[in-house]
């Protein structure tokens, strides 16, 4: 019988990754979530089961049990009794736990990446000396690539770069700890997903992230139709439940222990932006949003344009161009994610990363249909 602690079960990636652990029938799941009290546990497990449109007897104890605790203190938070308990029964620890805001002051992106990634790796140390612990896997990003140019490879990055934003910067530091772990021996595989978008089934996600408000900006919904001039630079998007059942798969497996993998389209599949551009703006007034003809120019002009277009907007269209600066800084660089390696890994186990194509319009009805007042005209 396995026993996995997975940590950000709330998050996109993780509350696909729980729910389809959840229909392992040797597997129990345990659950480290922030909470003010044992009510407030309770309210954020309900909202998983909801999410997960289970049964109430489905995500009841012993197949799943949520403890309070906080990945980024000292033994993740938990009380003595917790710890005690986790430590001998846990054989296998998923950390998908993060902070994915980019715009965070560099020691909170360091708090939140870098201080979990040493307690994780410690807790899951500490499972070890207990002999039942198999294995760790870390949700890391692409992003540790920072602004390497070219494409980058499935391995541990030592190139000088720059990053392009803190949380760049803060969890390649976190991948440093993790590898230096590996090194001394703790069996540990990291994953680095390319953006990840909804489920390529039905389009859902329990929560929107730099995506979506990217599909405002690149509509032209706010910015009356200009958008910028990319070239030949694509975007890599990936469905959450390919990852999550990466993940899933890799857990299983001891011989993916000391792999990273890249979670994400590939230099072949991830699409042009100035296509996904025009794709998402058909998309967006086919389905009754009132927009305007692109309009691509040198993202030079946006950069300088862009303050000015922010004063006279809605409030709740502040975030969506708020995420431009960071998306812009993406366009410097030319930059693409090998994927090879991951993919002879996982296709044998009949995972293949589904062409974006196939699920784009799936994705998007989901955001249109649970975004219809906000996005009204």
């Amino acid at each position: 019988m396995r026993t996995i602690l997975v940590t950000g079960a709330t998050g996109a990636i993780g509350s696909v990754l729980v729910k389809d652990l959840l229909e392992e029938q040797d597997t129990s799941v345990r659950l480290l979530l922030r909470a003010r009290s044992a009510a407030h546990l309770e309210e954020r497990v309900e909202g998983l089961r909801r999410f997960w449109n289970l049964e109430p007897d489905v995500v009841r104890e012993p197949r799943l049990h949520a403890v309070a605790g906080d990945v980024t203190s000292p033994n993740l938070g938990l009380t003595e009794c917790d710890r005690r308990r986790l430590s001998s029964e846990v054989t296998h620890l998923i950390h998908s736990a993060g902070e994915v805001r980019l715009s965070k002051p560099l020691d909170q992106a360091r708090k939140a990446a870098v201080d979990s990634a040493r307690e994780i790796a410690s807790f899951a140390n500490q499972c070890a000396e207990n002999g039942r612990f198999e294995k760790l896997e870390v949700l890391s990003t692409v992003g540790v690539a920072g602004n390497l140019a070219g494409e980058v490879p499935e391995r541990a990055l030592h190139e000088p770069r720059d990053f392009r934003n803190t949380y760049e910067a803060a969890k390649a530091e976190a991948e440093t700890v993790l590898l230096s772990a590996m090194a001394e021996g703790l069996p540990t595989t990291i994953h680095r997903p390319s953006m990840v978008v909804g489920d390529s089934r039905d389009g859902r996600i329990i929560q929107f992230q730099v995506f979506y408000y990217l599909c405002e900006f690149l509509s032209g919904r706010r910015t009356a139709g200009i958008v910028p001039d990319t070239g030949e630079i694509r975007l890599d998007i990936v469905p959450v439940d390919y990852v999550a059942r990466a993940i899933q798969a890799s857990s299983r497996r001891r011989e993916a222990a000391g792999r990273i993998f890249h979670l994400c389209a590939g230099p072949k599949d991830a699409p042009e932006i100035g296509a996904l551009a025009q794709r998402i703006h058909d998309f967006f007034a086919k389905n009754g949003r009132r927009l305007r003809r692109l309009r691509p120019v040198p993202t030079n002009v946006i950069r300088h344009v862009l303050p000015v277009v922010r004063r006279f907007v809605p409030g709740h269209m502040k975030r969506s161009l708020d995420t431009v600066p960071y998306f812009l800084a993406y366009l410097d660089t030319p930059q693409t994610f090998a994927n090879v390696r991951t993919c002879e890994f996982f296709e044998p186990l009949g995972l293949s990363v589904p062409p974006v194509h196939q699920y784009l319009n799936r994705v998007l009805t989901y955001y249109l249909s649970h975004t219809a007042e906000e996005t009204k005209p």
